[in-house]
């Protein structure tokens, strides 16, 4: 599942806690035209590569760009700083 999204949450020990929403709904919107123009010139250059051994693992990495796109959902990271006590999360759901 593509995450839809970006939930920026940042903490402040005695403090209040603040969560910005960022849609990236749109930047996948973006993204995926981009891939789909870009289609016909990663299948002219995987068929004009093919004879050295190039086509096949640009194709590959074409598509793996969908697996590392649907893999993000759920990546959560989380930076604590030490010095000012604050911890900031990042979440794509």
């Amino acid at each position: 599942m593509i995450p839809l999204w970006l939930w920026i949450r940042v903490e402040e020990q005695g403090k209040r806690r603040l969560a910005l929403p960022v849609p990236v709904f749109l930047v996948w919107l973006l993204l995926g035209a981009l891939l789909l123009l870009l289609l016909p010139l990663v299948l002219l250059a995987a068929l004009l590569s093919w004879p050295w051994g190039w086509g096949k693992p640009l194709l590959q990495m074409y598509f793996h760009i969908f697996v590392l796109i649907g893999a993000l959902s759920g990546l959560t990271l989380d930076i604590d700083t030490r010095e000012q006590g604050k911890i900031t999360r990042i979440l794509l759901k």
